[in-house]
């Protein structure tokens, strides 16, 4: 299979050879030369990373009437928005429903070869949370609680040591031993919803923690002026933030400045979408919560100016960063993919002969238009 396109960044297009699962060779496209794909007028891109999806097109991932086949449908709807990773996230909840997700997502990475080829682990978003009203966001306060280590290994017996990422405060008491245990079984520990002292933050970082969860969300909504958790975790290389670029979550100009701070290589985008993302306006559930959608796409808790989570999509995701922060196609492509590597090995930025075909195949004008999806060389869009 031969795929034409330009990457963000080269001069010339180029024709991708693909055989199985691997893109085996790459030259510069040739004036006529034909292709199974694609063209010289479109782009090529490896495929997309979201780490926080916590339900898309119509499929709460928290909710109770969660399946393998409505995780396959939300996998498969992912993949036409150019999504070719994404780590299934849950909110803080009961011990009971907590577990029962966890089996359900792990049985479907069990038995869906394309769940099992988009997931590279599940992001466990609380239940070790700043309890206070603000930080806490929309995470129910009833079951918020002190990170427990025997509790998470329990989280990993039910879905066979698939946890491969935990959003959690550090000024909770118990909280930089926990973070030391996880980064030492191999996780990924993001810090969000969150009112940690600059103390906190700094020991968080010493323990192991490398990510800043839906930066500039989950906080306070008044906060000193310059030391605050935001500036902070701002300052500190060490952290990679993700950031919602709907609008809403983040102001056009904050999420230029974000940029401009932490660098193109320590910002990843995230859309922290929920059931309603992909799917019509309109009300959804994201755990025992009820969510409207409105048809200005902000995701809100019934009756309440409340958001909970987003229905943004990635390829809208991409176009706003572009147009709020001004960075390239090129820059755009590392932080909507290429910079999870940094965080997940195994999810490849790169398009290179013997790297896996996940690839995604688009129109740039004044907005990013997927026009198809592959996952380790099969089409799925």
């Amino acid at each position: 299979m031969i795929i034409q396109g330009k990457i963000p960044g080269a001069i010339d297009p180029v024709s991708l050879v693909i055989e199985g699962e691997t893109v085996v060779h790459i030259e510069c496209c040739q004036e006529g030369s034909g292709c199974d794909f694609g063209g010289r007028d479109f782009y090529l891109s490896s495929g997309f990373f979201d780490p926080q999806v916590n339900g898309f097109a119509g499929v709460d991932f928290n909710g109770d009437g969660l399946t393998p086949e409505g995780l396959h449908q939300a996998a498969h709807s992912l993949a036409s928005f150019g999504v070719t990773r994404f780590l299934p996230t849950l909110i803080t909840a009961s011990h009971e429903r907590i577990i029962r997700q966890l089996k359900i997502i792990s049985n479907a990475l069990e038995d869906d070869p394309l769940m099992r080829r988009m997931v590279p682990g599940i992001h466990l978003e609380g239940p070790y949370i700043c309890p206070d009203d603000g930080p806490r966001g929309i995470h129910p306060y009833e079951y918020v609680r002190l990170p427990r280590w025997e509790e998470l290994k329990k989280f990993q017996e039910a879905c066979g040591g698939r946890i491969r990422c935990i959003t959690l405060a550090p000024e909770v008491k118990g909280a930089i031993h926990f973070i030391e245990r996880a980064v030492g079984d191999g996780i990924v520990v993001g810090l969000g919803h969150t009112d940690a002292s600059e103390a906190a933050l700094e020991d968080a970082v010493l323990a192991g923690a490398r990510l800043s969860c839906h930066l500039g969300n989950g906080t306070r909504p008044l906060l000193p002026p310059h030391r605050n958790p935001i500036q902070k975790q701002l300052a500190m290389d060490q952290l990679i933030a993700t950031i919602i670029t709907d609008g809403i979550h983040l102001p056009h100009y904050v999420v230029r400045n974000f940029v401009r701070s932490k660098g193109v290589d320590r910002i990843m985008l995230t859309t922290d979408c929920m059931a309603g993302a992909g799917a019509l306006p309109g009300k959804y559930t994201l755990g025992e919560m009820e969510v409207e959608v409105g048809t200005d796409g902000a995701a809100r808790l019934h009756n309440s100016f409340r958001l909970a989570g987003s229905a943004l999509t990635m390829d809208r995701a991409i176009t706003n960063l572009i147009q709020f922060a001004g960075v390239d196609l090129a820059s755009a492509m590392k932080i909507a993919g290429g910079n999870a590597g940094k965080l997940f090995p195994e999810v490849s930025g790169e398009i290179a002969s013997g790297y896996s075909g996940d690839l995604v195949l688009f129109e740039y004008q004044d907005e990013l238009m997927v026009r198809s999806t592959w996952i380790r060389g099969e089409k799925i869009f």
